[in-house]
């Protein structure tokens, strides 16, 4: 096994930090650790990773039978050498720390399988026709409140030189402008007030940069309702 790789160092130093490596194989990883900076790098980066998340937890207690077999264990020890009690209060720090890894690995492990939600998809919302001629201009609303307008075929002989403007008009209301359209590619709109379900959608003639004062002067060339 080649311990150099540094894919297998980057997996091993991920299991010696989530308590994976037990036995003679954590031990042997604790001693190429020694020797290797890179070893050590991989497992300081994945402490950095994890460590959060472990202290983010709120702690959470074992049985207590499982602390009274652990007392039973160290007490001589701790109890004859010196420090022995600084020694405990380390030793539970890190228990805690354990159970925190442990428990932010199983909520890393979720996030991580967990499928990601579908993107929102465009809707359409009206088909603008001319008089003789329908379906020429397709009006999508986007996930973010955007409109998408695409043209069903290039529109440029439709402008003759003019500009192609996109309206709303709801019952009862004035025309408002949503924008001015690309004769020949989607054009994407971001307007202050988008169309409502019922409301007319129309597309007018007007000089180069927009109708004059936001009121539609020109003829209407498009037209449809949303839907």
């Amino acid at each position: 096994m080649n311990y150099r790789d540094p894919e297998l160092q980057d997996r091993l130093a991920a299991e010696y930090v989530l308590g994976g490596l037990r036995g003679g194989a954590r031990r042997r990883f604790i001693q190429l650790m020694r020797d290797d900076a890179a070893l050590r790098r991989a497992v300081g980066e994945w402490e950095d990773r994890l460590l959060p998340l472990a202290l983010a937890l709120p702690p959470e207690a074992p049985p207590p039978s499982v602390w009274e077999t652990v007392a039973a264990r160290i007490a001589p020890a701790a109890s004859s050498a010196p420090g022995g009690r600084s020694h405990a209060r380390r030793l539970a720090w890190w228990q805690r720390l354990s159970v925190g890894l442990a428990t932010a690995t199983v909520v890393l492990a979720v996030m991580l399988l967990k499928p990601p939600a579908p993107p929102a998809e465009p809707r359409t919302v009206a088909i603008l026709s001319a008089e003789k001629t329908p379906g020429l201009l397709v009006l999508n609303s986007l996930p973010d409140q955007r409109l998408a307008v695409q043209p069903m075929r290039d529109l440029t002989a439709l402008a003759d030189g003019r500009a192609l403007e996109l309206w709303a008009i709801s019952p009862n209301q004035a025309p408002r402008s949503l924008g001015l359209l690309m004769p020949g590619q989607t054009t994407v709109l971001t307007p202050r007030q988008p169309p409502r379900p019922g409301d007319t959608v129309a597309v007018t003639l007007e000089p180069p940069g927009g109708a004059p004062q936001g009121v539609p002067t020109g003829p209407i060339v498009l037209s449809g309702t949303v839907i």
